[in-house]
């Protein structure tokens, strides 16, 4: 290898790592002009009069609906640390909340958000695989974009020509987008997972880009916990990542993750001095990302979207329903609390559980689980909230596989574990997974800039009406999406003419 990509190879692995470096130095350009053909081509799919010249979706994991529609209601001590979030909101449109995806995990809820269809459609039913033959969820989460079965933002954009980047978002590593710096599973600086990052960047010369990239941090308070500082400070570089890529190349629909908020809150709750502090500083990426739009004279011709994948809810006490069916001789385990043998498994989703059968068509074993779950959901204090069976499950776009989903009584949160006990306390303090229709996980939404309403407000939206909103802002139509237009912070349609661009 050339000692020169091997320094920048060496560079862009510190960043993706979040190690701490010193200040920005942006360069500037400008987007290239499409091919003659690819003007043709793009007329052909862009039918509608473009609303906005760009879009850049930013997604904050675990953000609740509550933060973005009613601020007033945040402690002051919060509200004076987001300043760049409620400016946003105040000269913009939002929504009273978002109903998310069942379960309620972010890689079936970013899926959602980029075709607008449910999970039984785009094929990301959970975080991560179930496999039928072990009875256990896959090692690695789904990241691959191949994973997605249906049309996404980046295809519909594509094929008309546009401009697209994506930042540590999820599902997108081998996505055709022009500019992509991919969400890679495995420990940050490992071996195997750099050099993934490095195949699935694209194109190959971001690379270089980003080698002479550098980033100033304020100084961490002493008592964050390391892993939340290293979250910190990879969503501090996907910010200053994505503010980069729109300065400089100027994309047509940028979307970038941030999900360090998420694990603030999960580990040390809702609300909690860490949670605030990482929301300030996720506060100050949108902001640097904001100010290379006005470096770059793009700010009027933006749109913005900030939203969530689902909202999280406090909780104190596990519930293990593999130990239920262990004890109704439903599977075997040896002494480690490895399955042997199952006729019938729970898969855990946090706030949620789906039932596998080895036969999926056994009714009277359904009927027997189903009764057993029930009879802990008739309990005053039970573990359990509700028993869903697949008809209804269907209609959520849920796992088709699953004969029942648990969902999980408030404070409580689902755990595959295996012991002499039903229940157990958590160390952690905050989960998702539930139900959508639980106002915990409504998700949050505001939208800002060309092509929206000022003061405009959503009563009620899914998330699968994110992608053909975000389509028709681009002047497109996402003919297989199943959500709606939010037509509430649009303007009023106008006729459109052939010679759209």
């Amino acid at each position: 290898m050339h000692s020169r990509s091997a320094r920048q190879i060496a560079i862009l692995t510190l960043l993706l790592c979040a190690v701490p470096l010193s200040v920005w130095r942006i360069t500037t350009g400008r987007a290239q002009q499409p091919t003659a053909a690819q003007q043709g081509k793009a007329e052909s799919v862009r039918k509608l009069s473009p609303l906005t010249e760009r879009v850049v979706l930013v997604s904050i994991s675990g953000l609740r609906a509550d933060y973005i529609s009613q601020p007033a209601n945040l402690p002051e001590s919060l509200r004076t640390r987001i300043p760049t979030l409620l400016a946003l909101r105040a000269k913009g449109a939002f929504a009273i909340g978002i109903d998310s995806v069942y379960p309620t995990q972010s890689l079936p809820a970013h899926a959602t958000m980029v075709t607008g269809v449910l999970p039984a459609d785009h094929g990301i039913t959970a975080d991560a695989a179930f496999d039928e033959q072990t009875g256990a969820p896959a090692t690695q989460p789904h990241w691959l974009a191949k994973e997605i079965k249906t049309d996404t933002l980046w295809d519909l954009a594509g094929r008309a020509g546009l401009t697209t980047a994506a930042i540590g978002f999820p599902l997108t590593a081998g996505a055709k987008i022009t500019f992509n710096v991919p969400d890679i599973p495995g420990e940050q600086g490992s071996n195997a997972s750099e050099q993934l990052r490095r195949e699935y960047t694209t194109p190959p010369e971001l690379l270089a880009e980003l080698s002479t990239l550098t980033t100033t941090l304020p100084p961490s308070n002493k008592k964050t916990p390391p892993e939340i500082v290293t979250a910190q400070t990879q969503d501090q570089f996907r910010a200053s990542v994505a503010a980069h890529v729109l300065e400089k190349h100027r994309p047509n629909l940028l979307a970038v993750r941030f999900t360090s908020f998420e694990l603030a809150q999960q580990k040390y709750g809702i609300g909690s001095p860490i949670a605030a502090a990482t929301l300030e500083r996720l506060d100050a990426g949108v902001a640097r990302m904001l100010a290379a739009l006005e470096r770059a004279q793009l700010t009027a011709g933006t749109t913005i979207l900030l939203l969530s994948d689902y909202g999280v809810t406090q909780i104190e006490r596990e519930f293990r329903p593999n130990v239920v069916l262990a004890r109704k001789n439903y599977l075997t385990a040896d002494a480690q609390g490895h399955i042997t043998s199952w006729r019938a498994i729970a898969q855990t989703f946090g706030g949620s559980a789906a039932i596998f059968l080895k036969n999926p068509q056994d009714e009277a074993t359904i009927r027997e689980l189903e009764k057993i779950y029930q009879e802990l959901a008739a309990e005053s204090d039970g573990p359990l909230w509700r028993v869903t069976n697949r008809r209804e499950t269907a209609k959520l776009g849920a796992d088709p596989r699953a004969v029942l989903y648990l969902d999980a009584a408030p404070l409580y949160v689902m755990s595959p574990s295996l012991g002499d006990s039903r229940f157990a306390n958590t160390t952690e303090r905050a989960a998702h997974g539930y139900l959508p229709s639980r106002s915990e996980m409504r998700a949050a939404l505001l939208a800002t800039g060309k092509g929206i309403k000022p003061s405009g407000k959503i009563e009620y939206a899914r998330l699968t009406d994110i992608a053909p909103t975000v389509a028709r802002l681009l002047g497109l139509e996402m003919k297989t999406a199943r959500g709606r237009l939010l037509s509430e912070i649009l303007p009023a349609p106008t006729p459109s003419t052939s010679n759209d661009k």
